[in-house]
């Protein structure tokens, strides 16, 4: 086996913290001191149990937790980091394989399918563990287990950015087979999207921003035309190839200049007020909705800056650890936030399914595209040039995959 991981290991955390925050520093990302380690020597790992499967990948999408990791961005004062948690973090989420290998008691999938992993963190699905109420669901992603020590206690797994892997059946899902390869990487950024917009649907006619025109930012856009079509949508990026993406995608407007005189404008909301500090602005009457692609503390303090009163931010973006921002607007104008974590169990047109069902379910049937995100590919061997590209965000990058064979 070869494959892409964390390792916990806290000096070299350390080192790999400081060589991401000072830009003079950056190159040492790409050396030996860095986090992130890929071994290429493994034994192929025996499967611990009849319900376990063996995967052989195709490709692997970069995304934006596995730049985090590259960072070592997450911090000791998030909620993430009391939570135990195993020395290696294997990296890769967004992949398409075929099953090589299964158990006698494996039902889900069979010798032969496409497969993607649907539950990454280590919640009950990912530990083999009896399902928490949360699980039993469908809704993985909020598991009371993740604290919990896994079934098998397991050196070597592998996940998407390796050339195989193994795990429990319950972890996957099947693709579809009409899908490409390249389509089935964009399925879990697009289930995010359509996990976002679905978790608290837009009313007609409202308007809405789209912080951040990366891949999850535009599948938002595209989410929420399908979704809600009476819906008018003002794209937000610092990009102009994306924001071009964006309205090949349905945005109907750009973001123009001065986030709050063009938010003002946009929804004849009140003069825009500035304090004894000329960053210090607020104004009144703004969109009703925002999806905030971006977090951070920055992003944060405009967000809800951009709403009107009562409005709501749907939060996407986040860098797995604390920040701070100005939560004046949170109470002043009593805002309504909701959270985004990943993907799950959806309700739509009256049937309930998981949200990498309903979304490939588009893809195939033509109601959802993701033709054009797959903008580069790199064997895995040569993780650390995808890496480099993601962290100079180029125009024309968008998708990053690896390819894993």
């Amino acid at each position: 086996m070869k494959t892409i991981y964390f390792d916990k290991d806290i000096p070299r955390v350390l080192a790999t913290k400081a060589a991401a925050r000072f830009k003079a520093a950056r190159g040492l990302l790409f050396t030996g001191i860095n986090a992130v380690k890929f071994k290429t020597d493994i034994p192929d790992p025996p499967l611990p149990a009849d319900n376990w499967v063996r995967v052989k990948n195709i490709a692997c999408g970069v995304c934006g937790t596995d730049v985090s990791f590259f960072k070592a961005t997450t911090g000791t004062s998030s909620a993430l980091e009391p939570i135990p948690a195993s020395r290696k973090t294997f990296l890769g989420h967004e992949n398409v394989g075929v099953v090589v290998e299964a158990g006698p008691a494996v039902t889900d999938v069979q010798v032969g399918d496409r497969v993607g992993i649907r539950a990454y963190m280590a919640g009950c699905d990912n530990k083999d563990l009896p399902r928490c109420r949360n699980c039993a669901e469908g809704n993985y992603s909020l598991c009371e287990n993740y604290g919990a020590k896994p079934r098998f206690d397991l050196a070597w797994t592998g996940a998407g950015w390796s050339d195989s892997f193994i795990a429990p059946q319950q972890q996957l899902y099947k693709l579809l087979p009409e899908l490409t390869a390249d389509q089935a990487v964009m399925v879990e950024p697009a289930s995010v999207a359509v996990h976002a917009v679905l978790l608290d649907r837009p009313q007609a006619g409202e308007k809405i921003v789209v912080m951040g025109c990366g891949v999850i930012g535009l599948c938002v856009v595209q989410a929420l035309k399908v979704i809600q079509p009476d819906c008018e949508i003002w794209a937000m990026s610092r990009r102009q190839d994306k924001l071009d993406f964006a309205r090949a995608l349905g945005a109907d407007h750009i973001l123009q200049g001065d986030a709050l005189e063009a938010a003002s404008a946009a929804c004849n909301g009140s003069p825009v007020y500035q304090g004894m500090s000329r960053k210090n602005r607020f104004f009144f009457g703004g969109f009703d909705r925002v999806y905030d692609c971006i977090g951070g503390g920055w992003a944060n303090t405009l967000a809800v800056r951009l709403l009107r009163a009562r409005g709501t931010l749907v939060k996407l973006g986040h860098h797995m650890s604390a920040i701070k921002y100005d939560e004046t607007p949170v109470w002043w104008q009593e805002l309504r936030i909701v959270g985004v974590d990943s993907h799950g169990m959806e309700t739509w047109e009256g049937e309930r399914l998981y949200t990498f069902d309903l979304t490939q379910r588009w893809i195939r049937d033509g109601k959802y595209t993701v033709d054009g995100f797959v903008s580069h590919h790199f064997p895995l061997e040569r993780y650390k040039d995808a890496y480099r590209l993601a962290l100079a965000d180029p125009p024309g990058a968008f998708k990053i995959v690896l390819d894993c064979e």
